[in-house]
């Protein structure tokens, strides 16, 4: 089994093969969170492509491994499991992910039954946005007893689970000015609750509603990062348990390891100090797909190729010089960002950083901490 994914591993790394699409699936949210970078993309028209549009997509596209559904919020629409039906049938995905603010609990419940059912050989993760106890998350997202609504959304998915074995949750919060003195607290609160597989952090990016949320210490968000990445290793622990041997191992450190080494790197270019280690493939094995069918390198690059003008046909949109343009300057370290999607991607088709960098991070940190 071992080297069976080895081997699949290699093929993906050495083609460098399209892998990941970020696909804004609506402009509409329910929501007002001030620390939303696309904000200025949200409005209550903006519903999405339509079916026809994106199996066309679909039917254009390569093999790829994972489809993440973002927004606005991606569980006001209604057709999700039919937006997500033509992905699997024609580019084999195996897995979704779907980031949502869990203010729609029953809705919510009720979509990761029908995912889950409807995709049995399709990992399907609902990552549940929470920024703070009740007070602070509930104004950051300018929704009262949100923070209450999303604790009841992880109840129902938690029963959910116990009918899907395909079915994860986990929680993702932004590391704000507002909320460096007790999101460490929270991670520690949301793990005692146990209803959840994982729990991810990244720190304010882009040009949020609030700039003043993006003002936050060096020296806090280090030592933000070295608390909560104890918090996160018995998740890790879990997430590899049922691997054994000499797999288990490296799926442990790779986990790990990669917590420690992207927390250091987002550090780094945060405060300044340092650009990434390897080039950023955004366009080459990650793209981004908004609500209105135009195309883009990365979430936080503006410009952007029409897939209506091109048929849908995604490699034609690709081979568009404003495209190939982007693709170029993204591999010049220009616009290094602390952003985890394309962090994470891009390293995993660095060899030297994958299988050098990343455990050298891991030995370092138990060697002498963070």
């Amino acid at each position: 089994m071992m080297l069976q994914t080895l081997k699949q591993e290699w093929a993906v790394l050495r083609r460098r093969e399209f892998d990941f699409l970020i696909f804004f699936v609506t402009g509409q949210c329910n929501a007002r969170c001030q620390h939303c970078f696309y904000w200025q993309h949200l409005g209550p028209d903006h519903y999405g492509l339509a079916i026809e549009g994106v199996e066309r997509l679909a039917r254009s596209m390569p093999h790829f491994r994972t489809l993440l559904l973002s927004g606005g919020e991606p569980t006001l629409r209604a057709d999700l499991v039919d937006l997500i039906r033509p992905f699997r049938e024609h580019n084999h995905i195996q897995y979704v992910s779907i980031p949502t603010n869990g203010l729609l609990p029953e809705r919510i419940a009720e979509l990761a039954g029908k995912l889950a059912q409807a995709l049995p050989d399709v990992e399907i993760s609902f990552n549940l946005s929470l920024d703070g106890f009740a007070e602070l998350h509930d104004r950051i997202r300018g929704v009262p007893s949100a923070f209450e609504r999303v604790k009841q959304t992880l109840q129902l998915l938690a029963l959910q689970k116990q009918a899907y074995s395909n079915l994860r949750t986990t929680i993702n919060s932004v590391i704000l000015g507002d909320n460096c003195d007790q999101i460490v607290e929270l991670a520690q609160e949301v793990q005692r609750w146990g209803l959840v597989d994982g729990h991810f952090f990244e720190v304010v990016r882009g040009f949020p509603r609030d700039e003043r949320l993006k003002i936050i210490s060096p020296e806090v968000l280090w030592r933000v990062y070295g608390e909560l990445l104890q918090i996160q290793e018995p998740y890790v622990r879990q997430q590899v348990g049922s691997r054994k041997g000499l797999r288990r191992w490296w799926s442990y450190i790779a986990k790990f390891g990669g917590l420690i080494y992207q927390y250091r790197r987002q550090w780094e270019v945060f405060v300044g100090e340092r650009r990434w280690d390897y080039p950023c493939l955004a366009g080459d094995v990650i793209a981004v797909v908004d609500y209105d069918g135009s195309m883009r390198v990365c979430e936080l690059r503006e410009a952007s190729v029409s897939l209506p003008e091109y048929g849908f046909d995604f490699e034609r949109a690709r081979a568009d010089a404003v495209f190939r343009s982007e693709r170029r300057i993204a591999k010049t370290h220009t616009c290094d960002c602390t952003h985890v999607c394309f962090m994470v991607t891009s390293l995993h088709f660095d060899l030297f950083t994958r299988f050098v960098r990343v455990p050298l991070s891991y030995a370092l940190y138990k060697w002498r901490g963070w």
